[in-house]
């Protein structure tokens, strides 16, 4: 199990997130040991139409995985292709394709297990070169965590409450088919790293909403492969997940696995504080949680308290100093509302290094009439609030834990 990073060095007036290691992305290795690739750095699929009615359900969490992918640093694009002609989808017939289908059909054995595949043309490519990705999305994944027979993929990104790790059954759409188009660029599963390609959805939650993002690991390793855009972009994310563990894949590569970040009781070592109700996180085909979808954690007021986040750089430029702020909020939506109380002002120096930082950050719970025994508050955090760099998604850049006050 990989340790936390901690903050290890100041620098200017803030901090700097560093790190030991310089990679972690791995690349799609062929069976000649040459590596997949796009010379023509694009990846264009046309959709099905039959099974991706323009407009549907389907057709936005697909094109909205496009749109979030081509929100990475690099000259790889992701381009959407129009919709699929009368000849019809199929593999290995010159055509980068999407489409839902029972991938039962296709893999007997485990095919209810599988949410998404990518197959390319690089593996059959004496250089691993890929002209074709085909994704397809599994219309009969059907883990057996309730409710029982139904498909566990969820089409939309406003519910949090859908999916498995909020108190639901369901994965993100969106964020599995990004996961797939990192495959297509050519990203291994990785397991060294909270990441895209690892076991478990990269999301920020903030409110209720849910916001896949291609996170610092896969941005990393695109921007290694094809280099930086013309027009490069800047992302900084900040999360209450982090890389907890690895599992293999059963093809020779891990998968990361990712936990909920934790409030403590000390700056480093030190005990978890106690939750209101049990909480932790179900496995993939256990029931989903019912009394507890959060951690909830109890603190005094006046007590310092250390809230554990996870903050990623994947945008172009090392390090980017930026504002972050930390809140007592009223409710899990973090934002610059004037009955927010601001706790701490920090100045970052976000390091794209590929290794997301995990971290924790001393906070005062307020000892004042304004704070309420037997309230739930949430400890929130924004980074650059007042929005000083020019990102092209916002939507990562604030989250929270939820704490009661004894």
């Amino acid at each position: 199990m990989k340790l936390h990073k901690l903050l290890v060095a100041l620098v200017m007036f803030g901090f700097s997130l560093q790190s030991p290691k310089s990679i972690a992305w791995e690349q799609i290795t062929c069976l000649n040991n040459t590596k997949k690739h796009w010379n023509i750095k694009e990846y264009k699929p046309v959709f099905d139409p039959n099974s991706i009615p323009i407009n549907s359900e389907q057709y936005n969490g697909v094109f909205e995985a496009i749109r979030r992918m081509n929100l990475n640093p690099s000259s790889f694009r992701y381009t959407f292709g129009g919709l699929d002609n009368a000849d019809g989808v199929g593999l290995s017939n010159h055509e980068s394709e999407i489409w839902f289908t029972d991938l039962r059909i296709a893999f007997p054995d485990d095919g209810f297990a599988i949410a998404a595949v990518e197959r390319s043309d690089s593996e059959i490519s004496p250089t691993c070169t890929a002209t074709e990705s085909d994704i397809r999305i599994n219309t009969k994944y059907r883990l057996s965590r309730a409710p029982v027979g139904t498909n566990k993929i969820q089409y939309n990104l406003l519910a949090k409450t859908e999916l498995f790790e909020y108190g639901g059954s369901n994965e993100n759409l969106t964020s599995t088919v990004m996961h797939e188009m990192g495959h297509s660029a050519g990203l291994e599963h990785e397991g060294d790293e909270m990441n895209l390609m690892g076991g478990d959805n990269l999301i920020v939650v903030n409110g209720s909403a849910i916001r896949p993002y291609i996170g610092e690991d896969s941005a990393g390793g695109l921007l290694a492969i094809y280099g930086a855009s013309a027009t490069p972009n800047e992302d900084l994310s900040v999360s209450h997940w982090w890389r907890d563990a690895q599992k293999a894949d059963g093809g020779g590569s891990f998968y990361s696995v990712h936990h909920r970040t934790k409030i403590f009781d000390a700056p480093s070592g030190g005990a978890e504080l106690p939750k209101e109700c049990p909480y932790s996180k179900p496995d993939a085909n256990g029931p989903p949680i019912s009394a507890c979808p959060e951690p909830v954690y109890k603190v005094n007021k006046g007590q310092t308290v250390y809230l554990e986040l996870t903050y990623e750089n994947a945008g172009t430029t090392t390090p980017l100093m930026a504002t972050v702020n930390y809140y007592l909020s009223l409710d899990s939506y973090i934002d610059l509302a004037a009955a927010n109380i601001l706790l701490k002002t920090s100045s970052l120096s976000f390091k794209r290094d590929n290794d997301p930082s995990t971290f924790r950050t001393a906070l005062v719970i307020p000892n004042t009439a304004a704070v309420i025994s037997g309230w739930r508050y949430w400890l929130g955090c924004i980074v650059d609030p007042l929005d000083v760099i020019a990102e092209k998604f916002e939507g990562n850049n604030a989250t929270y834990v939820e704490i009661k006050i004894n």
